[in-house]
């Protein structure tokens, strides 16, 4: 098959979408297929997938599609289907996917983000395309974001569930772990320092169960850069938590999978994840995820049983001290993550993609 992704973000940007498109795209090479990636994004990278890049400032781009119409047509050519991922607002795959429509070109559309909360603007970037009647099969990456596409769109017949690809065999552990809270205990994070990822929140539910249990040893390692970076450090000192907290900056997969296999545990900090790859990965390499109810964790992080799931901030430090306090609770969760692999990798993932191409075509 020829398939033209579409996606406002792509690399050089990091991020989630910009990372499953290209690992999407990548998969679908390595099993015979012929992929192009279509962005906004001018900037060059070195990916190994062919990429038609639209010129010129980005927010110009975005404001302006139809003005790379000549770049989408062209690309599209010969197209099999065109898969367009969506985030809150996405005027380049929207575009495209009413020029793959009006060609007769399968559409297939994944929705990357949590749209119920912000559904007025999603309505509205969407009203000048008609995407919400276009002849086009949906999916989103978790059934919470399926859900809120059914809510803002809905006179779609069916949303169904294409999870983010992960290779989590390549995360598992192949060497014995260490033992629960062995030199004390260890939390990871990895993520962008940004505000929506809600890491200042979560240091101060880690303040408050400090307060609780005392100077225990732990040692809680955040892996991630971003425009937040220089603020949370100044938190990290302000609370009294510079001998618990480190701040690692960007890591390499390798060093963060090390990282993992050398934890307890791993929290998840952002309260709107459409899906949580990192959650995901670090579930792969056999930790227990604390997180929050209500966005894609709930997919793959059963409560209770591969970690805990909370409601808010006053909950999250609930989890937190129970934890620090009980060892061997963590232990029996992390007999759980250890011994049955999650319920989500790349054959699901792949398996899904290729049911949401069919319908497409139907």
């Amino acid at each position: 098959m020829r398939i033209v992704h579409v996606t406002d973000s792509f690399a050089p940007r990091v991020g989630g979408i910009e990372r499953q498109v290209e690992a999407l795209a990548n998969r679908q090479r390595a099993e015979g297929h012929d992929v192009a990636v279509i962005t906004a994004v001018s900037d060059v990278a070195d990916v190994d997938v062919p990429v038609a890049r639209a010129q010129g400032p980005r927010w110009v781009t975005a404001a302006f599609p139809w003005r790379h119409s000549h770049l989408i047509e062209a690309t599209l050519d010969g197209a099999d289907i065109v898969h367009a991922h969506f985030t809150i607002v996405s005027p380049v795959p929207e575009y495209a996917a009413r020029v793959a429509t009006r060609r007769g070109i399968p559409v297939a559309i994944t929705v990357h983000s949590l749209w119920w909360q912000v559904r007025s603007a999603t309505r509205v970037s969407n009203w000048p395309f008609g995407i919400g009647h276009a002849r086009a099969a949906w999916s989103a990456v978790s059934s919470v974001a399926a859900d809120h596409v059914r809510r803002t769109l809905p006179r779609l017949d069916q949303v169904s569930v294409v999870p983010n690809l992960v290779d989590t065999d390549w995360w598992r552990p192949v060497e014995p772990l260490r033992v629960t809270g062995d030199g004390g205990l260890r939390i990871a994070l990895v993520g962008r320092l940004v505000k929506r990822k809600h890491v200042r929140e979560f240091l101060t539910s880690l303040a408050v169960a400090r307060t609780r249990i005392g100077d225990a040893p732990v040692h809680v390692r955040i892996v991630g850069d971003g425009a937040r970076r220089a603020d949370l450090a100044h938190q990290v000192d302000e609370s009294g938590l510079g001998d618990w907290v480190e701040l690692l900056g960007h890591r390499p997969a390798p060093a963060i999978r090390e990282l993992l296999h050398d934890s307890d545990l791993f929290v998840a900090t952002s309260r709107q994840e459409s899906f949580g790859i990192a959650a995901l990965e670090a579930r792969a390499a056999g930790l227990p995820i604390l997180g929050f109810r209500g966005n894609g964790l709930a997919d793959f992080v059963a409560d209770g049983t591969e970690g805990i799931l909370v409601a808010d901030d006053d909950a999250m430090a609930d989890a937190l001290t129970a934890l620090l306090r009980d060892p061997e609770e963590l232990t029996r969760l992390r007999k759980n993550t250890t011994t049955f692999p999650p319920s989500i990798g790349i054959g699901e993932s792949m398996d899904a993609v290729q049911a949401l191409y069919r319908r497409a075509a139907r």
